[in-house]
């Protein structure tokens, strides 16, 4: 990994880091400067931050599927399993005939 840096595209964040490692960083810096050289510090962020955001996203993640596993708990009245308007019911679907009108009257010919 070179120390030195090569220009290319990015976006400009701001982040708070302690004030000690701030003006270490600042002085070797002006130290690479006089040496007509720039320190390479985006890679090096770019690394640390790529692997914190794998971590939060694998996080992230994790949270959704457990989320999801947790379903709420119906509330008093709610449709249940077995209701007709959930389609978890035994009873005929809808279609088949079970929804023609009934006579209930005996067949003559019978």
């Amino acid at each position: 990994m070179s120390i030195f840096k090569q220009d290319r595209e990015c976006k400009r964040m701001i982040f708070n880091i302690d004030a000690d490692l701030a003006e270490r960083l600042e002085r070797i810096k002006d130290q690479a400067k006089s040496f007509e050289k720039r320190l390479d510090v985006d890679t090096t962020v770019n690394k640390a931050l790529d692997k914190f955001v794998k971590k939060a996203e694998k996080k992230l993640e994790e949270m959704r599927h457990e989320a999801k596993d947790r379903k709420p708990k119906l509330p008093h009245g709610a449709l249940s399993a077995g209701s007709p308007l959930t389609g978890d019911s035994d009873e005929s679907a809808p279609g088949d005939g079970a929804d023609a009108p009934r006579d209930d009257t005996p067949d003559p010919a019978a």
